[in-house]
């Protein structure tokens, strides 16, 4: 059944990737991080942002019903502040990570790729050496093909698995993505971005090629993991809770709350998601009632306006409900990124609704917190205003992808174990591709420029 189920995932994200299957050549456990670094908005009882107990225990007394207690201004991003890996993943080079992992290590793994476990491995980053690590396969559909092909399964790199603290450049996570679901190896790169452009919580994205025991595996994608420097560099903290929305993730009222994994904190009551669920559920359309209690609805808001500018329909909206996390901030609950290489389907799907027109009619119902928000009309106006300020950037943007294309192109070509042909992977950025990256986004520009005055 484990098999049949991930082939349906992988066959639904080529389908909607456009993908067609090429001949192949060549050959996920949650850590729970209970550590005390203070936290702004939350544990330090000094901060003018203190709102619920050090425990992190979220109890009715906290916000009863008949409470007149409002919720507290979600903490500005931390500025000036950045860690070292962050201008390393964005200055636009191509890095080189070589993976040395014991053979018997490297059988388990190929034994059991689905199973998610770690496993100890040494890794050098641009000739830096960083011992013992956590090893592991992630993804669904791009694993899939891995498995299928034998060689370049994406990965996850767990820089303190094994060694307390251990980082690199401030680093603690990272997933290297080995293309199997994006031919043009940048929708990652575009999906961040576009979040970085309008201010909103973006992992930052750079290019690897990859060696495994002193061969070439292949160039991969790497993101920012959302883990505790990933957390650190956004809110100053990283031990609340922190939950990623897998399959089903849609915050319906009889959604089992095992769609969420919860990754970090030590509350597992789950009582803020289901405060969430309940505010969504008890809300009448078109009025605010008490979700701003218990969500940062910009956050939010940013998520759905990226998702439809780029038209990304892998996300909340989309059919798995499934790619974001929510991390507890400041006694909300802050909507999160995650997994943005789904493709741009079209540049020419509406906007006018983040759920009935950019995704699936079908779904419009089932996702309450973009029903419920969509409906208010000062949420809907920022959510326009997003999308404007998005589009907006969209020339720059073409302008960056093809300057990074022309600086990873030989690296691609390089690769002889990409899912795909050289040709293939150049199709992607011709203006002659009616469904490549750069024909989407000089299409998506014109016509949502279009589109957004007849919506003023």
């Amino acid at each position: 059944m484990q098999k049949i189920k991930t082939a349906l995932i992988c066959l639904t994200a080529m389908i909607l990737a456009g993908c067609t299957v090429i001949n192949f050549t060549g050959g996920s456990s949650s850590d729970t991080d209970n550590s005390s670094r203070g936290d702004i908005g939350s544990d330090n009882s000094s901060s003018e942002y203190q709102t619920y107990p050090e425990d992190n225990t979220f109890s009715s007394d906290n916000f009863s019903e008949s409470s007149d207690q409002k919720a507290p201004e979600i903490p500005e991003i931390i500025e000036n502040n950045e860690p070292e890996y962050v201008a390393w993943m964005r200055e636009e080079k191509v890095h080189e990570i070589r993976i040395e992992i014991d053979d018997k290590e490297w059988q388990a793994i190929r034994a059991n790729p689905y199973s998610g476990d770690y496993h100890p491995a040494d890794v050098y980053i641009d000739g830096d050496f960083i011992g013992n690590v956590g090893l592991r396969t992630r993804g669904h559909a791009s694993l899939f093909l891995a498995v299928g092909a034998g060689t370049r399964y994406p990965f996850k790199i767990k820089f303190d698995k094994y060694v307390d603290g251990q980082n690199f450049l401030g680093l603690d996570e990272l997933a290297l993505n080995n293309g199997g679901d994006d031919y043009s190896f940048m929708r990652d790169f575009i999906g961040y971005e576009a979040f970085e452009l309008i201010g909103g919580y973006s992992s930052c994205v750079t290019f690897f090629n990859v060696y495994l025991n002193d061969e070439l595996n292949g160039f991969y994608v790497g993101v920012e993991a959302i883990d505790t420097s990933y957390l650190e560099r956004y809110f100053n903290s990283h031990r609340h809770n922190l939950y990623e929305g897998e399959s089903g993730a849609s915050l319906e009222k009889n959604m089992p709350l095992s769609n969420f994994t919860q990754k970090k904190g030590s509350d597992t009551s789950m009582e803020d998601i289901k405060r969430l669920i309940g505010a969504l559920d008890e809300t009448p359309l078109g009025e605010k009632g008490e979700i701003e209690k218990y969500l940062d609805v910009d956050s939010a808001l940013k998520m759905f306006a990226v998702n439809a500018v780029i038209d990304n329909r892998d996300g909340y909206c989309g059919l798995f409900a499934h790619n974001y996390y929510f991390y507890s901030s400041g006694g909300r609950l802050v909507m999160l990124p995650w997994d943005m290489n789904a493709p741009s389907v079209s540049a020419y799907t509406d906007i006018a609704s983040p759920a009935v027109n950019v995704y699936n009619e079908l779904t419009w119902d089932i996702r309450p917190l973009a029903k419920k928000l969509m409906a208010v009309d000062e949420y809907y106006a920022a959510y326009l205003d997003y999308c404007r300020q998005l589009t907006e950037e969209l020339p720059g943007l073409k302008e960056k992808v093809l300057r990074v294309y022309g600086m990873i192109r030989p690296h691609v070509e390089n690769d002889r174990n990409k899912f795909c042909s050289t040709d293939t992977f150049n199709y992607q950025y011709s203006e002659i591709n009616p469904s490549g990256v750069v024909t989407f986004l000089t299409h998506r520009y014109s016509y949502l420029d279009k589109r957004l005055k007849q919506l003023e």
